[in-house]
């Protein structure tokens, strides 16, 4: 790690970074508990990284006063790394929502005019849900362009607005949509649930009715902010479904695609048995809350968050 504060770039020199809040320090070596060499604060600062050169991965933190240099091993490490500090430094532009909690994304973004989902959430399916792009081929199945859902990603980190009109098509925004659940610290439904919703399953195979009161009663345990971003989902995928005859994506292709970040399982129990009768649990709670969003999710109106 280098510093540049006065034009002079120092040499880079191997580091051990720790992020603390929303303070980066950075060590001699691997012991957090020494003294730092030095900080830096994340919010506000601006992520750039230099043109690709073969075998050297660069990424530079700028604000008004300063640059702060950095280079990783690999190009991997270096988007892991600027994922992990994209959504503190970005956070006062009301950006930074990949990889940070609905709840806590949407509350920054209503500073900035934001409404009851992400962003990125409401864009994405807006963008979708058009007589053309619902029907197509392989929706959230086909891989979309890499390079360009890379960029979509940083814009909405930085807290921008890109026009999907002009720069993406169906399946670039549906695996944006997809990227931004995948990298959630948790599912939709916080995975502390788990074993409430899939309990939900036996009552609803033989009492359907009873099964979805219990479902409906538990929804209302989730922070408000996920209930709206799960009710828009879902009640888009439940559109998405019944054009299955010409997009190719029935309910339970769309159950597969979605369960793993709409409910998890994060139980110490990962042997191979247990993983496949999660899939499946999974994979059924999915179901019944798309199939049945009308009585699950009120039509009229999105939930308050009372913490605003």
């Amino acid at each position: 790690v280098s510093t540049q504060s006065t034009g002079a770039i120092k040499r880079f020199e191997r580091r051990w970074v720790v992020i603390k809040g929303i303070t980066l320090y950075y060590y001699k070596k691997d012991d957090a508990s020494s003294a730092p060499l030095g900080e830096i604060e994340l919010p506000g600062k601006r992520i750039t990284q230099p043109p690709a050169a073969e075998g050297v991965y660069k990424f530079d933190l700028i604000d008004r006063d300063d640059t702060s240099h950095f280079m990783c091993e690999t190009k991997s490490e270096r988007e892991k790394f600027i994922d992990a500090i994209s959504s503190i430094c970005y956070a006062p532009f009301g950006g930074g929502m990949f990889g940070t909690l609905i709840e806590v994304s949407v509350r920054r973004e209503r500073v900035h005019g934001g409404g009851t989902v992400p962003r990125v959430i409401s864009q994405c399916i807006g963008f979708l849900d058009t007589p053309a792009r619902i029907v197509e081929n392989g929706i959230f199945r086909l891989p979309g362009n890499e390079r360009t859902v890379k960029q979509l990603k940083m814009d909405f980190q930085e807290g921008l607005e890109p026009n999907l009109e002009l720069r993406s098509d169906t399946h670039t925004v549906a695996s944006l949509l997809k990227l931004y659940l995948r990298v959630l610290p948790d599912s939709i439904i916080p995975s502390c649930l788990y074993e409430d919703f899939v309990a939900v399953i036996l009552t609803y195979e033989i009492h359907p009715i009873e099964g979805l009161n219990e479902m409906q009663h538990l929804l209302k345990r989730i922070p408000p902010t996920n209930f709206n971003t799960l009710r828009m989902l879902c009640m888009f995928l439940y559109k998405v479904q019944t054009y299955s005859a010409s997009n190719l994506m029935d309910l339970n292709n769309l159950a597969i695609v979605f369960s793993p970040t709409i409910l998890k399982n994060t139980s110490a129990d990962h042997s191979l048995e247990k993983e496949m009768e999660d899939i499946q649990k999974l994979k059924k709670v999915t179901e019944i809350m798309i199939i049945n969003c009308a009585k699950l999710f009120p039509a009229d109106r999105d939930l308050e968050d009372e913490n605003e």
